[in-house]
C-alpha cells in the first residue's frame, strides 16, 4: 500500500514540489533543479521497483533512438526559430541572472543539465514511472506541466498551451518508441538532444554570454 501511494501519489507530484519552492519561493534555480534530481533519486531509492541502469542504454533497433535524437533536436532549432514570437520579456536575462544564472554559472548549468538531467529524469519518469500503455496517461501530463509551471509569466498564454500539448505528446512518444525498441535509449537519446538544443538556444539568445 504505502509503495503504491509513493508511486503513484507522491513520485509524480516531486517536481512541483522541489522546482515550486526552488524557483518561485526562494527564486534559485540551483536549489530547484538539485532539489528535484536529490528527491527522483530518493523516491527511487525507497522504491521496491529496481529497474536495472542498463536499461538506459538499452535498445533493439539503433535507428530508433538515432530517429528520435533527430527529433529533440528539433525542439531547440524551433525555439530559436519561434523566439520573436514568444513574446519573450526583453529583460529575461535580468530575470535569469536574478535566480542564479549569472555569466560566471551559466557554464556549469549548461553541462548540469544537458548531461546529468536527462539521465536521471529518464530513468524515473520513463524507467520508473513508466509504461507500456499505447494512450496518453497521467504521467505524460504531469511531466509537460511542471515544465508549463516553470515558463508561466516568461510567455504569452497561448503559447503555454502550445508547449503544454508538445510536451505531453512527446512524453506518449518517448513511451511509444521505448516500448517498441524495449529499452529506454531511445527517450534517452531525444532528451539529451532536446535539453542541450534548448537550453544552448536560452543561452545563446538572452545575450548573457
Amino acid at each position: 500500500m504505502a509503495s503504491n501511494v509513493l508511486k503513484k501519489v507522491i513520485a509524480p507530484v516531486i517536481p512541483y514540489i522541489t522546482i515550486g519552492v526552488g524557483l518561485l519561493v526562494l527564486h534559485n534555480v540551483w536549489i530547484a533543479i538539485i532539489a528535484y534530481h536529490i528527491g527522483m533519486v530518493a523516491i527511487i531509492l525507497v522504491s521496491r521497483e529496481h529497474i536495472p541502469l542498463r536499461k538506459l542504454l538499452q535498445t533493439n533497433n539503433y535507428i530508433i533512438p538515432l530517429f528520435t535524437a533527430v527529433l529533440g533536436a528539433s525542439g531547440g532549432v524551433l525555439l530559436y526559430l519561434l523566439w520573436p514570437l514568444l513574446s519573450i520579456p526583453p529583460d529575461i536575462n535580468v530575470y535569469l541572472q536574478n535566480i542564479g544564472l549569472t555569466q560566471r554559472a551559466w557554464p556549469l548549468f549548461l553541462v548540469y543539465f544537458a548531461l546529468v538531467n536527462p539521465w536521471i529524469e529518464e530513468y524515473y519518469w520513463r524507467g520508473y514511472l513508466g509504461s507500456d500503455r499505447k494512450f496518453i496517461i497521467l504521467n505524460d501530463i504531469l511531466f509537460s506541466g511542471y515544465h508549463v509551471m516553470v515558463m508561466a509569466g516568461k510567455v504569452e498564454t497561448i503559447w503555454l498551451l502550445v508547449v503544454f500539448a508538445a510536451l505531453m505528446m512527446g512524453a506518449w512518444f518517448w513511451r511509444q518508441s521505448n516500448r517498441v525498441s524495449h529499452g529506454l535509449l531511445s527517450s534517452l537519446a531525444s532528451h539529451m538532444a532536446a535539453d542541450i538544443t534548448v537550453i544552448f538556444t536560452i543561452f545563446w539568445l538572452t545575450g548573457i554570454h
